[in-house]
């Protein structure tokens, strides 16, 4: 027999779960049960690893089999390949926020950081207290290698022109509202059509869009603003807003959110320029990942939450 050894094909997992029942069992009978396949099965599977190994693997003492030196070998590697073929074959383990210790990182424009990020951070502190959120920011350019290396969970805002390989969801269609100083020649009476032309605009290009989405909406709509200023920030536009009397376009739940903070006031646009609609993206590898699709359903609730806020003012 020891002459056949090596002869034999590879093993494949039902010969080895036929090893470790009859270790087991110290029976061919009771492993048949074990495994529930027939006793001639079993059989025939000891036979081919006799052939294999070139060892007789179990003789009969008594009553039972007992396992040969060769065997009792063979044993701790027999048991760490079934319990790592059991590992692999367990469905997906759900995402246990109260004891995960992970990092998030989300990349956000600065607005949507200031106003998103801390109310997402409250729902960590009270069911994910051992998780980490951390909000970036980077170019357009960036954001899918960022993506693709793992630099970065998941990305929030319009994202103009994200690369089609990412997955994504929309997140709220926005409209547009014009921006005044709360002290300018506008506070009392919104723009009409040939100010809003005519007029000295702020203009916001954000580093994480490969295009100004207001400008880009608005040529949809046919409309050329003079963007005299611009800037990276929302937070910016509205002081520039309040230094120079200028006219800026900025979407109802951000202008809101300004005009808490800083003296500008909202008026309508002298035209309808349709909606522009913010997303969230993330790669294709994070798609079914139990952390991180919570972390997408938790982003998306508390966007979608700070949005409605504003349209249930008077």
């Amino acid at each position: 027999m020891h002459e056949r050894a090596g002869r034999a094909g590879r093993l494949d997992l039902h010969l080895v779960a036929t090893l470790q029942a009859v270790v087991q069992t110290g029976s061919v009978s009771r492993a048949a049960v074990a495994l529930g396949v027939s006793q001639p099965a079993i059989s025939q599977n000891l036979r081919k690893l006799r052939e294999h190994f070139g060892d007789e693997l179990f003789v009969r003492s008594g009553r039972g089999l007992q396992p040969t030196p060769r065997m009792l070998a063979l044993q701790p590697v027999v048991e760490r390949l079934l319990r790592d073929m059991e590992m692999l074959s367990r469905p997906p383990e759900e995402f246990d926020p109260q004891g995960a210790e992970l990092e998030f990182i989300v990349c956000m424009s600065e607005f949507v950081e200031f106003t998103v990020l801390p109310r997402v951070a409250a729902e960590f502190a009270l069911h994910a207290p051992r998780c980490r959120l951390r909000g970036v920011r980077a170019h357009h350019a960036q954001l899918l290698s960022m993506l693709e290396r793992g630099e970065a969970d998941l990305a929030v805002g319009s994202l103009v022109g994200a690369a089609p390989s990412l997955r994504q969801q929309r997140l709220a269609d926005h409209r547009l509202v014009c921006m005044v100083s709360a002290h300018g020649r506008w506070a009392s009476e919104p723009p009409g059509f040939q100010d809003y032309v005519e007029g000295r605009h702020v203009a916001v290009q954000r580093a994480s869009d490969q295009m100004d989405p207001v400008s880009e909406r608005l040529r949809l709509s046919g409309i050329r603003r003079n963007a005299v200023i611009t800037v990276s920030s929302d937070f910016v536009a509205a002081r520039t807003v309040v230094a120079t009397d200028a006219l800026g376009t900025v979407t109802r739940a951000v202008g809101q959110q300004l005009a808490d903070l800083f003296p500008v006031r909202l008026q309508p646009l002298p035209f309808d320029a349709g909606s522009f609609t913010s997303r969230m993206i993330w790669h294709e590898r994070f798609q079914r990942d139990a952390g991180h699709v919570w972390l997408r359903k938790l982003v998306e609730a508390e966007y979608r939450r700070w949005v409605q806020e504003p349209l249930a003012l008077p």
